[in-house]
């Protein structure tokens, strides 16, 4: 005698917050892709989002942890990212809806 709304609601999260946050994920994927590969790569690493040269792709690394793996300074780490960032932003046109939600 359960009801379907009893169950998702025993979840925490909402069917529509579930596909929301795919689809926001995808479109953050989408967008690191088109920024300049060191730059992407960067972000990836930094943030914790899966990545071919992270040791643990789910984990967020430090500045010194990534410019140790691409044979680099944290300083020269720090300005790719900065510069990833600020083209993220730039491109974000694309994931705007989700953040006025």
């Amino acid at each position: 005698d359960t009801e379907l709304l009893d169950l998702l609601a025993a979840d925490g999260s909402q069917p529509e917050e579930l596909v929301d946050g795919e689809c926001l994920r995808g479109d953050m994927r989408a967008l690191l892709e088109r920024l300049p590969d060191l730059q992407g790569r960067v972000l990836k690493m930094r943030y914790g989002i899966p990545c071919a040269d992270a040791p643990d792709p789910d984990e967020p690394m430090s500045l010194t942890g990534i410019g140790r793996i691409l044979g680099m300074s944290r300083d020269r780490v720090r300005n790719l990212e900065r510069d990833g960032l600020a083209s993220l932003r730039r491109l974000s046109e694309t994931v705007a809806e989700y953040v006025a939600a």
